[in-house]
């Protein structure tokens, strides 16, 4: 979830959730921010969504499989699709009226996602599969709630269980000026169980990203590889800054 452009031509709610429209653009938004945006030929959109694709160029091998919790109306397996054709993406969301939401609207079905209709936590703890790569977009039903990262027993053990063993973990959190305190806690929770930290600022939104991993790319090397994808979607990816992220220092 993240915040996208509030113009719209027209507008149309049910159940808490509307469409807003712009143009051929389409986002699905709540009371407690927007779920997705989708355009037919604009598939990076300056915002949170694009960091957690981007994320993926930390990885040392190609993504093959991806798992994204909280797949809203789909924007960052829309990107992933592109940007990893031969990836298998499984999507994971809890509400069911923001995925046909998604299937009616934002063309979920080109992205080829197996979609699951259930919460993150519960997926995880079911599932025996391993993916090369699991993104963490889920948020909570009302403001102010926390995410499973914080509110979770053992969630950092819980997903690294679920990765391959160089594989990577993204999780959307707010930015440091959004909340000063939700990406320094979100590092003090995650690396004790990962050797290596990045995060991913988008160039809007309030949004940032954390990335954790075992084997992960510098963030120079990301850039690099960010640079030398096809044109278009270097230049839609032109805003994203892939930096360190450093654990606190503990006081003595």
């Amino acid at each position: 979830m993240n915040a996208a452009p509030t113009e719209s031509a027209n507008e149309s709610g049910a159940n808490g959730l509307w469409l807003s429209r712009l143009g051929r653009s389409v986002k699905i938004v709540a009371p407690v921010g927007t779920f997705s945006y989708y355009h037919p030929q604009q598939p990076f959109t300056g915002y949170g969504w694009d960091t957690q694709s981007a994320s993926l160029l930390l990885l040392k091998r190609e993504a093959a499989s991806i798992l994204i919790l909280g797949l809203g109306g789909g924007t960052a397996a829309r990107q992933c699709r592109l940007m990893f054709p031969r990836a298998a993406i499984v999507g994971v969301d809890s509400d069911e009226r923001v995925i046909e939401l998604a299937y009616r609207h934002c063309d979920l079905a080109s992205s080829g996602v197996e979609v699951h209709v259930t919460t993150g936590p519960r997926f995880l703890r079911k599932t025996r599969r391993r993916f090369c790569a699991i993104i963490d977009d889920m948020w909570p039903p009302a403001p102010g709630g926390p995410k499973p990262i914080f509110g979770e027993p053992d969630w950092a053990r819980l997903v690294k269980s679920r990765l391959r063993p160089w594989g990577l973990y993204a999780v959307n959190l707010y930015s440091r000026q959004a909340d000063a305190r939700e990406a320094t806690a979100a590092v003090s929770t995650l690396a004790p169980h990962f050797r290596e930290l990045r995060e991913v600022r988008p160039g809007l939104g309030p949004t940032t990203l954390l990335a954790a991993g075992d084997e992960l790319l510098p963030a120079a090397r990301a850039r690099e590889r960010l640079a030398r994808l096809p044109r278009r979607w270097a230049a839609g990816l032109s805003h994203v800054k892939f930096l360190k992220a450093r654990a606190p220092k503990r006081k003595v």
